[in-house]
């Protein structure tokens, strides 16, 4: 059927009408965006006293060139005014092994900087390694702060359960194998598989914090994220429903309660219903699906909090 001349017109207008309110909005939104990123552009918002010295997790190595273990987090807080180190140790060796990296890595950048201390960021397996090098390494006069983002200071059942399935099928020999070659790809030349992953249950956890004391010159905090059944990502909901049986909330990885060290400043928070998983709050996006938490936004604020506290 065909319309009237008025009704083609009236059809007309409500279309142009809409499209030039639609114009109008993206332009809003383009404006609105560039003054936020101008406004991140001429403040020195991360401009510590310390250098920033990032520590990756189990896993990964940060020097290996894809895919990038922290993303856009070093490039995005040295345009704040941070100076930012990666740590470069091993992706699968012992705690105290990569302690003595992390230690090498720390005299390197004193060295280069001139300063007297570090601020340390750590993520998951790197908060351990970096707490064994302060206490055990004496480099409590050479760090200022250690932060730690999922961290399983108490151990993670995730660990228990994937050693004891191994060992109950009879693949953990296999699978050391596997993953040992892995991580000579990775870059390391010395993997100790087994002993990167035992280092994580729940019973070595418990005596390696009677063993490695807080330093008291030192400031300790911690942050970490939950998720919910309704994470986008099936594997990563598999590992939470896992976790949660055993140890209640989760990021998938890590509970709650395990993640907890020093001045806890709380669970991480999205803006939906998804939560922050273990690698979202570094920005692993290769990993896991980023709901709509940006952790660009989240480092910053983090280190701006540092700077404000003098570190």
């Amino acid at each position: 059927m065909r319309l009237s001349g008025f009704a083609r017109n009236k059809k007309f207008t409500k279309y142009y009408m809409l499209k030039h309110y639609l114009k109008i909005f993206a332009v809003l939104l383009i404006v609105s965006s560039c003054k936020i990123k101008q406004e991140l552009k001429t403040q020195n918002l991360c401009a510590t006293k310390y250098p920033i010295l990032l520590v990756h997790g189990i896993g990964f190595r940060d020097d290996f060139p894809y895919p990038k273990y922290w993303s856009k987090i070093p490039k995005i807080l040295t345009k704040q005014g941070a100076k930012v180190y990666l740590a470069h140790q091993d992706a699968f060796n012992s705690h105290a092994v990569n302690a003595v990296q992390i230690k090498n890595r720390i005299d390197e950048i004193l060295e280069e900087t001139g300063a007297e201390k570090i601020n340390i960021i750590a993520h998951s397996k790197g908060g351990l390694e970096s707490r064994y090098a302060i206490s055990k390494l004496d480099m409590a006069n050479k760090v200022a702060s250690l932060t730690t983002l999922a961290s399983p200071h108490r151990g993670s059942a995730m660990a228990d359960t994937i050693l004891a399935y191994l060992k109950r099928k009879k693949l953990l020999n296999w699978s050391l194998k596997k993953i040992r070659g892995y991580a000579k790809i990775l870059g390391d030349k010395h993997p100790d598989v087994f002993l990167s992953s035992n280092e994580l249950t729940i019973a070595y956890m418990k005596n390696f914090n009677k063993s490695v004391p807080d330093m008291p010159s030192v400031y300790y905090q911690s942050y970490g994220g939950l998720i919910t059944e309704n994470y986008p990502n099936w594997f990563v909901r598999i590992q939470y429903k896992l976790m949660a049986k055993a140890e209640g909330e989760n990021d998938c990885i890590v509970s709650k309660h395990s993640y907890q060290w020093g001045n806890f400043r709380g669970v991480v928070k999205s803006n939906d219903d998804y939560g922050i998983s273990h690698f979202d709050i570094v920005g692993m996006r290769f990993v896991s699906q980023a709901s709509s938490f940006d952790a660009n936004y989240f480092f910053i604020e983090l280190v701006k909090d540092l700077k404000e506290k003098g570190f």
